[in-house]
């Protein structure tokens, strides 16, 4: 539900609305700015530019205790630096909320309820694991490596899937919402988000959709931002195959 505050004066400068928006969340199992940093270059290497101008809260509820040896700043420099806008820091320390003030980032006490929910868009970011997996629509079984991965209902905004293969999503895919595979993308469904194929560096890799409207679309790290007037042949909306073909993007009607 949205508020407005409106003032009486027809020449106010602005007015104050109210909305609801898709945070991403990462929770840390460290304070360490370094493991964060080797976590964060490990998935970089499969996914260059995967954060860029996402907006995070930092959650510090998996942490014992935070000792003396968190340094907000720190952090915040190095998940700017891939990209990642910290708006927030979520905790009950009190040593926490000075950080935060301290450093002019909004502070937001612990849940209630620490239960996993399907729907919570949570990055981990844990020292012993590097996999760029942050899909929290659980397929069954997991994938393997090279094996297919199928989505058979809507990716919403927010939601990062990973498919160590291909990927195929039988839904539409929300804007915000982000697609990465290994292999090709397969969308049956309108793509309004983004759609990454080839992240390994498979220049082989395809994107097959149905109704085309992405928000981006990239094949083995070359990357295009499409739009209605810059789309060839009035492509927009219809059945697009993307290929890389000389080191450039190419949509052509599928």
């Amino acid at each position: 539900m949205n508020h407005s505050f409106h003032t009486a004066s027809k020449n106010a400068a602005f007015k104050m609305t109210g909305g609801i928006y898709t945070l991403t969340t990462l929770e840390l199992q460290v304070t360490s700015s370094a493991l964060i940093k080797a976590q964060l270059d490990e998935m970089s290497k499969k996914a260059p530019h995967f954060f860029d101008q996402t907006p995070v809260v930092l959650a510090f509820e998996q942490l014992t205790e935070l000792h003396n040896t968190i340094n907000l700043i720190t952090i915040r420099e190095v998940l700017s630096r891939f990209g990642m806008l910290v708006i927030a820091v979520r905790g009950n320390s009190d040593q926490l909320k000075r950080e935060a003030s301290a450093c002019r980032i909004a502070w937001f006490p612990s849940p209630k309820q620490r239960k996993p929910h399907k729907n919570d868009n949570v990055v981990m970011m844990n020292q012993k694991e590097t996999s760029t997996e942050t899909s929290h629509i659980a397929p069954t079984p997991e994938p393997s490596d090279n094996k297919t991965l199928y989505i058979d209902q809507p990716v919403r905004s927010g939601r990062q899937i990973y498919s160590p293969g291909d990927l195929v999503v039988t839904s539409a895919v929300s804007c915000g919402a982000e697609l990465l595979a290994a292999g090709s993308i397969h969308i049956y469904g309108p793509l309004r988000g983004r759609a990454l194929a080839g992240v390994n560096g498979d220049q082989t890799a395809r994107i097959y959709c149905r109704q085309f409207e992405a928000e981006l679309i990239s094949i083995s790290g070359r990357y295009k931002i499409p739009s209605t007037s810059s789309t060839p042949d009035s492509l927009w909306g219809d059945s697009v195959l993307v290929t890389l073909e000389a080191q450039s993007l190419h949509i052509g009607r599928l």
